[in-house]
This record gives C-alpha cells, structure tokens and sequence, in this order.
C-alpha cells in the first residue's frame, strides 16, 4: 500500500515538473501555484545537483529552492556539503547556506564554517577551518579568514591562512593554495622543504605543464641557501602505442665559498639522460614469429654531486654510471642484437682511461635439427668493440658452435646427450706497443651429459628432484697472441660437473624448501682438481619466515669462499631482514658486509625501524640509522638518526662525505611535505687511481 501510495507521487510531481530540469521525491509533495512545497524525506534531481532536506520550497518560475533541515548536496561525484538551511537559485547555480561544511572525498579534505555561498565558478567561506583529520579535535587544521574553491580546476585558494598542530599556532602564511585534483594537469605541484646545517634552507617548486595527452614537462627550480641554486627539467613523452621516453636534463651552480670551503672539482654540476624504450620498432606485427625491441638508457654528468643535488633525497649512487644502448630483433630461427655500453666512474677526475664497450653486436641461430630431427645445433656469435682515450683499445669476435643429439632412456627416467662444440675467439688490438697486437684461440670439446628429472607426491608432501652429470672433454686447442685481462675468454678444462637441484612442497602447493648442489672436477694440468663447491638452500616457515644460505667452499685453498646468509620475516606488524656476506674468492677483492633492516607497526600509528650496513672487513659502518614514524591518515612525521657516506668529486680526487645527524620529516596530507636535519659532515679522500 505504501509503495503504491509513493508511485503515485512520484507521476504526481514527473507531470507537475514534465517541462523542468527538476525532479523531486518526498512523502508528501503539494504544489500551490508555483511554489512546490515538499515534506519528509525530500530527494531532489537537478542537473546540477542531487539534494537531500527534511523540507523544501521551489520557485518552478524562477529557480529559487530553499532546503531546511538536515541538508546534503553532491555536486558532482567528489564534492559535497552539509549544512542546516540552503537558499539556492537553479537558475544561475548561486547559493547560500548556514552553517556549512563541505568534504572533498577523493583528499579526504573537509571546510567548516558559519556560512557559505557559492556561485556558477566557486564555493567562497569567511571565518572557517580546514583539514584532512577526523573533524573533532583534529591533530592538524588551517584557520583562515576567507577563501575560494574552484570548481573547474579543483584549486583551494586560503587568505591569512594559519597553521595548527591540535589548538597551537605554528605560522601564518597571508596567502596559501593547493590543488585537490589528482588528475594529469598543468599547475604547480606540492613543493618541497628542507633545513640544513651545511647548506641551510633548501626549496624546490616542481612546475608542471601537461598541455597534451602524449607528452608532458616539469621544471624544478631550487635554491639552497648556503650552497647554491639549480634547475632540473623532465620531459616526458608517448610516441606511439608500443613506445614511451624520458628526456632529463640539469644544471646546479655552487656558491664560490662554499666550493671553497669544500674543495669542489666543480663549481657547477650539469647532467643529461634519455630514456627510451620501444617495441616493434621495424618488425612485422602481422607475423607472431617476429618481434624487436629498442632500450636507450643513456646519462652523463660531470661529476657525482649532479645526482647529490637533484632534490632533498638522501640517496646513494654507484660509482659506476652505465649508460646503455639494447636494441634486438628476433624471427623464428634467428636473433640479431646490437648493444653498447658507456662507463662513467665518478671516483675518477678523469675518464679518459675508462674502457667503453662501443658497439657489440651479437648473432644467435636458435635451437634447430638437422638429419631427422635428431641432431640439435645452434650458432652464437658476438662482436664487441673496447675503447678509451687512453690505454689500449681492442675488437674482439667470438663465436661458439655446439652441435648435439639426445637420447632418452629407461622410459625417459633418464636422458642422455652428446654435444660437439667449437669456439673461437679474435681479438685485434690498436693504441698497442708492449705486446702483440692481437690475440687468438680455439678449441673443440665434447660433453657428455646424463641427467634425471623426477617428481613424486608423498602423504605429506610434494617432491622434485634434477641431478645431472656433465662431463667436458677437450679436443684439439691453439692459442697465439696476447689477450689482455678485460677479455673474456672461454677456457673450458677437461671436467666433470654435477649439479642437483630439488624442491619440497606441501599439501597445499606452497614451497617449503628448495636446494641445490654444484660442484666440478678437473683434469690433466688445470691448475687445481677442483672447482668450489656450491650449496644453496632456502627454508620456507609459516608466517612470512624464510632462511637462506649460500655456502661455496674452495678445495684448494681449504676454506669457504663465500658464505651469505639471510634471515626475512614479514608478519601482521613485523618486518626484518638480515643479511651477511664473507667472500674470500680469488681475484675479487675481500669482503665481509652486514646488512640489517628491522621495523615494527606493533603500536597503533608507530612504525620502529632501524638499519645498518656495515663493513667488517674494515671495521666501518658504510650506513646506519635508527628512528621512528607517526603515521595517520591526515598527516605523519619521521625522526631520524643516521650516519651515512656520501660520494663527492674534489680538485683532488674522490672524496667520502661522512655525515652524521638528526632528520625530521613533517608531510600533511593535501599541503605537502617539510624537513629539516642537522647534519656534521666530515670527508675521507679517496685517491684516483
């Protein structure tokens, strides 16, 4: 009966306001001349807005709507606004309510204040607060004394705006803004804070200009006020569906005394990167059998401080700077590659001795038969060219032949495989004068291969087992020339290899151990019998605990090689990691490194952590930190204390900053982020070599 009594309101008020861009449901909808007055549960439908009162008067004739009692307005899909009596005219979308509160869903940002108005363009308040925290007695709010937001570009624009922490002023700013949009837009993005001890107050204000769908650029100016000031810009683009890049360029300038005092090689620091990367480039797409692919990853800069200076980060780079060029294009059978390599090695003041790898190229005729199906071959040959500026430069062509064919046996317990392989190598050196300037060798070996691949299910668990015997045996070898260290060479001895690896699951599927096994004999005159032993194992626990060790022994030196082990748990409110590595191996320099990473959210809102990288071998901590974060939705802080080595490039050399100190970072939710450290620094030069 109610339904039947509400349907029929409903076509009530459809004929009432057929000919209107309004539509209004309640319990009880009466019409006197042009006022439409309803009652109880009112919904209203324009094609602005979707409302909701207790009680509402409209003008059919002008537009005038008035809302009293319990008010809701959408405006559109984020925005949206409550408040106790709303006069709106639909006309001319001018309104005004009393008291008002409006709440931003995609930022989480809410106003408050006695009374609001709004036009076609914007919503305006005096006298009111705003804040992404829960309303009542929030940790961070913004009092100001009038303000805007824009409905078109989604931009908040506060007046005499002043910043609280709960009830306590922090500062005043005559004039503060944001945006709340998220979408891809032109305007200025959240800058970014910073106070040091060493370079004193540092900003940057990320410019941002989004004018297309395929392209887009940011500027980011900065200054720090006791070092110097920078520009960094990014411009990134789509070219096409199967393609997108990256292109990077900067310049930061240092203050004459402060390059001084800290013996800077550079007073100015410039870098450039492009970044591109491509599929389909030259290949079919209509065929399936063809496929290619472009990566260029390209960097330079003059010295490691162009990294140090491109924002607040703190973060570590490697001394070596590669910049790459991949490009592959693969049929059915054959796969065509060109690469090249460029080093920067930032310890270095000059590069001129560094050794490029400019351009190689590589041939690879994939796995193919021959004679029924029966013999198995595939060719591989590749070409690299080193040079530098100074020291020797060299061209090197290296192919490999291997030629095989395969037995199964025992109802395919067990396979067998014979393997014929050729490999030659060339190398022709230039800028050359203390040995020959070239060096040659090739050889034949056969392999005989016998390997199982078994799985099996028990009651309890999941079981898969690969041992496999590899036995090397050389053929015919010659060798002439000279072959400097940088080149690699394949010399394979007469050996045996046997390899073994298995896998534990349970009833479930879920991996519970895996294990593997490596270890190789030698023959004839090899310099010793045998090969380091190799022993991985990785133990899978219930919640998120796993164990790792790695363990490679050296039969001839009667020691352990190297030994990694690592312990990770990640469970509800704990996380940790622990890693150490020793590595004694002939040829790689000693190394005997810890690694901890420990953090915990036990408390609500607090998140522990702590972290060290330490160097045993030389008794010096490379990194360490330990510290806390208060994190809630509307806003979080971290406090830090950490000791860190930072590189740096002097007139002298490469140098070590150690910097040690306090870091606090603030981030308010909508309004961006501030930090602050005090920092000592001290250096450790390195010398150039």
């Amino acid at each position: 009966m109610r339904f039947k009594a509400f349907f029929i309101i409903i076509c009530i008020v459809s004929s009432l306001l057929a000919n209107e861009d309004v539509e209004i449901l309640a319990k009880s909808v009466v019409k006197n001349g042009d006022i439409v007055h309803a009652k109880d549960e009112v919904v209203l439908y324009s094609q602005q807005y979707v409302m909701t009162a207790d009680e509402a008067f409209y003008n059919t004739t002008n537009g005038d709507l008035e809302l009293l009692g319990n008010i809701t307005i959408l405006d559109g899909i984020d925005f949206s606004s409550r408040s106790g009596k709303a006069e709106i005219n639909l006309n001319d979308n001018t309104g005004r309510m009393v008291p008002f509160f409006s709440y931003l869903a995609e930022n989480d940002l809410w106003v408050k204040c006695g009374e609001g108005t709004f036009d076609a363009n914007f919503y305006m308040t005096k006298d009111a607060i705003t804040s992404s925290c829960e309303v009542q007695n929030p940790d961070w709010k913004m009092g100001f004394t009038t303000g805007k937001y824009s409905k078109e570009d989604k931009f908040m624009h506060l007046y005499n705006a002043l910043f609280y922490v709960k009830d306590v002023p922090l500062f005043y700013l005559p004039y503060f803004s944001f945006s709340t949009d998220k979408t891809r837009r032109s305007g200025l993005l959240r800058p970014k804070y910073g106070l040091g001890k060493s370079e004193g107050l540092f900003y940057l204000q990320p410019i941002y200009l989004a004018p297309y769908q395929n392209w887009d650029l940011e500027l980011s100016p900065q200054i720090r006020t006791q070092r110097g000031y920078g520009l960094h810009s990014t411009f990134r683009f789509v070219d096409s569906m199967y393609s997108k890049g990256e292109i990077s360029l900067g310049q930061f300038n240092e203050y004459s005394d402060y390059a001084k005092e800290n013996d800077l090689k550079n007073d100015t620091h410039r870098g450039y990167s492009l970044y591109y990367e491509r599929d389909n480039l030259f290949s079919n797409l209509d065929e399936e059998t063809t496929q290619d692919g472009l990566l260029l990853d390209f960097q330079y800069l003059n010295d490691v401080d162009y990294l140090n200076t491109l924002d607040e980060s703190e973060a570590s780079y490697d001394n070596l700077i590669t910049s790459k060029l991949n490009y592959f294009y693969s049929r059915q059978k054959d796969y065509f590659g060109l690469y090249a390599k460029y080093y920067i090695d930032t310890k270095k003041v000059s590069n001129e001795t560094t050794l490029q790898e400019i351009p190689s190229l590589h041939y690879h005729k994939y796995l193919d038969t021959v004679f029924m199906d029966k013999i198995y071959y595939f060719i591989d040959y590749k070409s690299t060219n080193y040079t530098r500026e100074e020291g020797s430069n060299a061209f090197q062509n290296e192919i490999t032949l291997p030629i095989s064919i395969h037995f199964p046996l025992f109802e395919d317990y067990i396979h067998f495989k014979f393997s014929e392989s050729f490999y030659l190598i060339r190398v022709d050196y230039s800028h050359h004068s203390l040995r020959e300037n070239y060096g040659q060798f090739s050889k034949n070996y056969h392999t005989f291969s016998l390997y199982t691949d078994l799985a099996k299910s028990y009651e309890d668990f999941f079981h898969t087992l690969y041992f496999g015997v590899n036995y090397i045996l050389p053929g015919i070898s010659k060798r002439k020339g000279y072959f400097e260290n940088y080149i690699p060479i394949n010399e394979d001895e007469e050996s045996v290899n046997l390899d073994l690896v298995q896998y534990f699951y349970d009833n479930s599927g879920t991996k519970r151990l895996s294990h593997s096994v490596k270890q190789s004999f030698y023959y004839s005159d090899y310099k010793y019998k045998y090969g380091d032993l190799e022993n991985t194992i990785k133990v899978y626990l219930d919640n998120g605990l796993s164990i790792s060790n790695i363990l490679n022994y050296s039969h001839q030196y009667a020691k352990t090689s190297k030994v990694q082990t690592s312990i990770s748990w990640a469970f509800d409110e704990y996380d940790f990691s622990l890693t150490h590595t020793h590595e004694n191996s002939l040829g790689i320099e000693k190394t005997n490194f810890l690694s901890l990473d420990i953090s915990t959210d036990y408390l609500n809102n607090y998140n522990f952590f702590a972290g060290l990288d330490y160097d045993m071998h030389d008794d010096f901590f490379k990194s360490w930190k330990i510290g806390w974060k208060y994190d809630k939705k509307c806003w979080n802080y971290i406090l830090t204390y950490r000791e860190d080595k930072t590189p740096k490039l002097t007139s002298s050399g490469s140098d070590v900053v150690n910097k040690k100190g306090v870091y606090l970072m603030f981030t308010i939710a909508q309004i961006g982020a501030v930090n602050y450290d005090f920092v000592k620094e001290s250096s450790n030069e390195i010398s150039d070599e």
